[in-house]
């Protein structure tokens, strides 16, 4: 594994869904951080900067004031060609909640991490499974997965790309 990551913060949501076992299946045999990161919906990607974790959760929580929990619910499968690494990400879609998903994304970016290009980034909110160097794998999940987001969750990567849980702010 590629520990690029490590040292750096991120900003997830943990969705907790009842038939989680059906994603973390597929995870098992496609994705490497199985069982190290659960499954997650990133709103900002990993990053590295000198903002005290007191002062990106204020921040966090004014850009936050005005959401409140939110529904989302995923459904089938969609596989996204990474250039870098010659590969293709599983993503299980996102259907209903999407907008949310985009609007807490965007606030971080235009109000927190405005130092972040976020066009290189191409982002599309989704439930990363793994990946594939085969366009035509075939992966069942026929499934839906549905629950109520009411918290943001900043983490700080460990050297093994584990999660370490910095602070979590509800909705």
């Amino acid at each position: 594994m590629n520990y690029i990551n490590k040292g750096k913060r991120d900003i997830l949501i943990f969705p907790k869904f009842e038939n989680v076992l059906e994603i973390e299946k597929i995870r098992e045999k496609y994705d490497e951080l199985y069982g190290i990161l659960p499954p997650h919906i990133t709103l900002a990607f990993p990053f590295k900067n000198d903002i005290s974790n007191d002062d990106l959760k204020e921040q966090l929580l004014a850009i936050l004031k005005n959401i409140k929990p939110f529904k989302v619910k995923c459904k089938g499968i969609s596989l996204r060609k990474d250039e870098r690494i010659n590969s293709y990400y599983i993503f299980l879609n996102i259907i209903e909640g999407k907008d949310k998903i985009y609007e807490i994304h965007d606030r971080i970016y235009k109000n927190i991490l405005k130092d972040i290009d976020i066009k290189k980034y191409n982002y599309e909110p989704h439930i990363t499974l793994g990946n594939t160097d085969d366009f035509n794998e075939k992966i069942e999940l026929n499934e839906e997965f549905e629950t109520i987001i009411d918290s943001i969750i900043v983490e700080k990567i460990g050297k093994d790309e584990s999660s370490i849980i910095e602070f979590k702010i509800k909705l």
